[in-house]
């Protein structure tokens, strides 16, 4: 009976997620698609080949324009034509303790940060500012929803280009186009190859229960991020995945770990990452201690790859890769501190919706591994679990959180 009631609570809980999801949907989806009147969107291709918080770069965009619920492209751009902002966006005083005045500063360094609706918001007033193109949301999605979304409506093809297939399409566009295209060409290619996918999903007759099902996983694993200019729009979607926001309070402790390039390169492609979360002791204030594992790992060749991929090599050597891995504390939690491969390391700090930010710098050459060690601190709680947050990769991380007994227990 036991393993029956728990199986019922799964269900039960799925059913509540699809049936929350099909309320949103019933309410939304008609001002979305243009019922009420015009509305146009940026769909915003992620670049994890470049890694940022929310998943990658924002390499390019299309315009889509939506009434009376179709669909069109109107246009497209790419986040290098938007040049660089001289004074900056205005930023909040933690977004510019942490990161300086680059969100503001560079279209594709808006989402440094893993809050979506930020680098949302931002990217869409840089696009108004320099296009003179006024939106009412952004779509965010990756070349892994793609793959997904292929294996539904089968090959599509691209103008002027091979057509794509869900099992080669993130080799071909993070890899195999810098090694073909250069500059431009390339970002003009992502958008087109994201347009030409979403495209197919609108128009072709797809399984409905199997489109459902990719884009739960795509919201689940924060592949797919959707933010509305509209505030009572924006109220609906606040606590889904889909919106991307970071919470600032939860209800079990939360560990963020998120990641920014630091290389100026394509080297995300080749490197894998794991976490493992584990809940420690009960402290006498209330707190419980957490740590936290990272190990990231390159695949990399030693040689051969183009020049765009490899970047700016800020490391003096440029197959290795260098990126900022961001450790975000519990709400009203801590970071006690951090040692990368069991030395103590130095660590940029600061906060970000009231969550205590650390940050490392991680070198990794070709075929080795590094390893982040952090020690952190939760609110007061007596929960003897965590959640572990991450910015979706390549590849799916590898991770664990390793539970205990509460604290009351």
């Amino acid at each position: 009976m036991r393993e029956a009631l728990l199986g019922l609570r799964t269900e039960l809980d799925r059913l509540g997620d699809l049936t929350s999801a099909a309320d949103q949907g019933a309410r939304l989806l008609p001002p979305l698609l243009g019922v009420d009147g015009p509305r146009r969107y940026l769909l915003v291709s992620q670049n994890p080949a470049e890694l940022r918080a929310t998943g990658g770069v924002f390499g390019g965009y299309a315009v889509l324009r939506a009434e009376s619920g179709r669909i069109r492209m109107t246009a497209q751009g790419s986040s290098s034509g938007l040049e660089r902002f001289d004074p900056p966006l205005r930023l909040s005083p933690e977004l510019r303790r942490l990161w300086n005045d680059l969100p503001g500063t560079y279209a594709a360094d808006v989402n440094l940060s893993p809050d979506f609706p930020t680098a949302a918001a931002l990217y869409r007033e840089i696009v108004r500012r320099r296009t003179g193109t006024t939106v009412d949301g952004i779509l965010a999605v990756d070349p892994v929803v793609l793959s997904y979304l292929l294996g539904v409506v089968g090959p599509v093809a691209v103008p002027g280009e091979p057509a794509l297939a869900g099992g080669t399409v993130v080799r071909t566009l993070l890899s195999d186009s810098y090694r073909d295209l250069a500059g431009k060409a390339q970002e003009q290619y992502f958008v087109a190859a994201s347009s030409a996918v979403v495209g197919a999903v609108l128009t072709k007759r797809v399984n409905q229960r199997e489109l459902l099902t990719i884009f739960n996983r795509s919201i689940a694993e924060r592949r797919m991020l959707f933010w509305s200019f509209h505030p009572e729009e924006q109220r609906v979607l606040a606590d889904s995945r889909l919106a991307g926001r970071l919470p600032e309070k939860d209800g079990v402790p939360m560990v963020g770990v998120f990641l920014n390039d630091g290389s100026g390169a394509k080297l995300g492609y080749y490197l894998r990452f794991s976490a493992t979360l584990t809940v420690d002791g009960c402290q006498p204030d209330g707190r419980r201690e957490l740590r936290l594992r990272v190990d990231v790992h390159s695949t990399a060749p030693q040689s051969g790859l183009a020049g765009p991929v490899t970047g700016l090599a800020p490391s003096g050597d440029p197959y290795t890769a260098r990126t900022f891995v961001s450790v975000y504390s519990p709400s009203g939690g801590a970071v006690l501190g951090g040692r990368l491969d069991g030395r103590t390391t130095a660590m940029g700090s600061g906060m970000d919706h009231r969550r205590q930010v650390t940050v490392a710098t991680v070198e990794v050459g070709p075929g080795r591994t590094r390893t982040l060690d952090v020690t952190l601190l939760t609110g007061k709680t007596g929960a003897g679990t965590a959640e572990l947050v991450f910015t979706p990769t390549v590849t799916p991380w590898t991770t664990q959180v390793v539970s205990a007994p509460g604290c009351d227990e």
